[in-house]
């Protein structure tokens, strides 16, 4: 074999192991948006998929915003095909993963349009936190609402958790 039918060979062979990784993402018709950050989506085989949507936290219903946030994700994905980018699964079977509506990076649409909080870039996808700051300055979403009610959802959460116990 001379070098040109190896290079050729190998490349072929990364071809075919980039396409059955590409297949390999799970695709998914979204049926239920329980909040900003979280879906329920059915697969071709008609399997549930419970997903949250990675290295953003939307503010839990209850909160000021929350229902705006699950509004919004609700019409980016409801009923529409979508392509999940699983970064983990928890030991439950939830798939925390980056979620793509054909080109749309929805997970990236939620913080520019500021319905939810990126995590530190040390912790997820670096861009994110940028598109924070740019939906902060503007004022969009939950930015523009009054100051005490912009609470992170891990405060709000751990604040509810402290005056439970409380009791």
């Amino acid at each position: 074999m001379n070098l040109s039918s190896a290079v050729g060979a190998c490349g072929a062979i990364a071809l075919l192991f980039t396409t059955s990784l590409h297949a390999a993402e799970p695709t998914c018709r979204v049926i239920r948006v329980q909040d900003g950050d979280s879906l329920t989506c059915l697969s071709p085989s008609k399997q549930r998929i419970e997903v949250r949507l990675a290295d953003l936290d939307a503010p839990e219903s209850a909160q000021p915003y929350g229902q705006l946030a699950q509004l919004q994700l609700f019409r980016l994905v409801y009923n529409k095909e979508i392509r999940l980018e699983v970064v983990k699964q928890t030991r439950y079977g939830l798939k925390v993963a980056r979620v793509y509506l054909g080109d749309l990076y929805v997970n990236d649409a939620m913080v520019r349009q500021g319905s939810a909080w990126a995590y530190d870039e040390d912790k997820g996808d670096s861009r994110l936190p940028a598109l924070e700051a740019e939906a902060r300055s503007l004022q969009r979403g939950l930015w523009g609402l009054p100051q005490a009610e912009i609470v992170p959802p891990w405060q709000w959460r751990s604040e509810r958790s402290s005056r439970l116990s409380s009791r």
